[in-house]
């Protein structure tokens, strides 16, 4: 069965980490590729400093060396808020026969239960959990229910339903840290793909 992972965020900017996090779950769990998703506006944060374009070419740069991650601008395309559920509809009726895989982090998973039509996910896709240092996952109530029924720690064969952890990156980066460490005139050492600091100091962003 053919198998694609799905992670979206702000991505403003990308770095190191959204690139690690990509490639431990294409790599953990075998799968054909990995789609690179930047939202047009999250429901959960600001704006993006950086237009939808620009963060579409920061993931182009980023992304330039590794085939099977590929940045998908649909919700870039939509109107409003992207909301996961959404673009998980969008991916079903895309590839109806495919195994999907929506990867997110412990942060975002620990608060699942006030996502917009959380429970529709798993009718779409599998739930990728990947850990980064200093993030614990925090199961209570409901949440912890849902993690006793769905978790596994290996690929399944089903197309959708499971919860997968175990997965982690070690890289531990914030794009607000980058952001701010940009606009102090700090130096940002290796945190980034040096294309994508170069674009940033060509177009002036986060000054």
């Amino acid at each position: 069965m053919a198998s694609i992972g799905i992670l979206g965020g702000t991505f403003d900017p990308v770095h190191h980490a959204h690139i690690q996090v990509a490639l431990t779950a294409l790599q953990g769990l075998q799968l054909d590729e990995v789609r690179l998703i930047p939202c047009r506006q999250s429901p959960t944060r600001v704006a993006p400093v950086a237009s939808p374009e620009q963060r579409i070419a920061m993931l182009n740069l980023a992304a330039r060396n590794e085939p099977a991650l590929i940045v998908d601008d649909r919700e870039c395309q939509r109107q409003g808020v992207s909301y996961s559920v959404d673009t998980l509809q969008d991916f079903r009726r895309e590839f109806p026969q495919t195994a999907l895989f929506f990867i997110v982090g412990v942060d975002a998973f620990n608060g699942l239960l006030a996502w917009h039509k959380w429970s529709m996910l798993f009718q779409l896709a599998h739930i990728v959990v990947v850990s980064r240092p200093g993030e614990k996952l925090v199961a209570e109530g409901e949440l912890a229910e849902l993690l006793a029924q769905r978790e596994c720690c290996t690929k399944p064969e089903t197309q959708a339903g499971s919860i997968i952890t175990g997965l982690s990156c070690q890289l531990p980066h914030a794009a607000s840290q980058i952001r701010a460490a940009l606009k102090a005139g700090e130096p940002i050492g290796k945190l980034m793909d040096e294309a994508v600091h170069n674009y940033i100091q060509e177009n002036r962003l986060y000054q």
